[in-house]
């Protein structure tokens, strides 16, 4: 019989039962995928992340789902690496950490500030394609009406996950929006990305830049409370389009999970020159909520 030691964490957020849940396994080395994606799958939650020795980085961290391996989580990532700090796994005399992952070797960094503790992941350079169905369908999948989204065109976003950006004039219907999961994931697989990430740029929060909500059927999560991903390409998108005009380095705040009971907010900050953009970086804090062991 094999032991793991495993903890659930929730990210994008300093208070418990708020945030983004992921578990997280430290120590896996040795363990082989097939059982990675049995522990996520018992995990049930959006995703698990698995840390092991790597030649190439600080860290090799893998993302299951329930269902799938997946190339990059922001919130497990977070979750990751408050762990580590947590069980005295970074060296205190460094404060940049970099992360083997399937979307590449990226650096996350520890910031100390008034008190608290906060985790910002750089992601992958970001991308944008366009896409070949029509807000008309793209809207109904979302349960709303075309006349609802922006103007703007929604668009493929990838920061090391692809994910489809939607733009939504109305925070109420935004907030009230009851997906056709079956259409979600239907058109996530036509359009080669995880999931459908509708933004809208009024806020319940005051401070906040933008509102957001992920759904991600096609991976096994229906609604992913706090998405570190979706929000990274979110931000790449409204300053793609000058939604929110950026000219150097700019700070945006992401809030979700309110639909879910869940409550978080991404800190984001985006690097643009010359029209392009071309950093990402997404963080928070985390809150570790269970620990234990898992015998298999």
């Amino acid at each position: 019989m094999s032991t793991i030691k495993i903890k659930q964490v929730d990210a994008f957020t300093n208070e418990p039962f708020g945030g983004n849940p992921a578990g997280v396994v430290t120590d896996a080395n040795g363990l082989a995928d097939e059982h990675k994606q049995k522990i996520a799958r018992e995990m049930n939650l959006s995703e698990t992340a698995f840390v092991s020795h790597s030649d190439a980085a600080d860290f090799k961290v893998q993302f299951f789902t329930p269902n799938a391996e997946v190339d990059l989580c922001g919130h497990a990532t977070i979750a990751t690496f408050a762990t580590l700090y947590e069980e005295e796994k970074l060296d205190p005399g460094k404060t940049v950490f970099y992360q083997e992952t399937k979307a590449g070797i990226l650096p996350v960094e520890v910031i100390k500030s008034e008190g608290q503790v906060l985790f910002m992941m750089t992601q992958a350079a970001p991308q944008l394609a366009g896409v070949e169905f029509s807000s008309a369908d793209i809207a109904a999948g979302l349960g709303l009406a075309a006349e609802d989204l922006l103007e703007t065109p929604p668009m493929r976003v990838s920061t090391g996950l692809w994910w489809l950006v939607v733009g939504v004039k109305s925070l109420a219907k935004l907030m009230q929006a009851k997906p056709d999961f079956v259409a979600v994931e239907a058109l996530s697989k036509k359009c080669g990305v995880v999931g459908i990430v509708p933004f809208c740029l009024t806020t319940i929060e005051a401070n906040r830049s933008f509102h957001m909500r992920a759904f991600c059927p096609l991976v096994g999560v229906n609604e992913d409370p706090v998405c570190g991903t979706g929000n990274g390409c979110i931000a790449a998108y409204i300053a793609t389009h000058n939604l929110i005009a950026i000219d150097g380095e700019a700070s945006l705040t992401g809030e979700a999970g309110m639909e879910v009971n869940r409550p978080g907010c991404v800190n984001i900050r985006v690097s643009k020159t010359e029209g392009k953009v071309h950093a990402i970086k997404v963080g928070g804090g985390a809150v570790t909520i269970l620990e234990g062991e898992m015998r298999f």
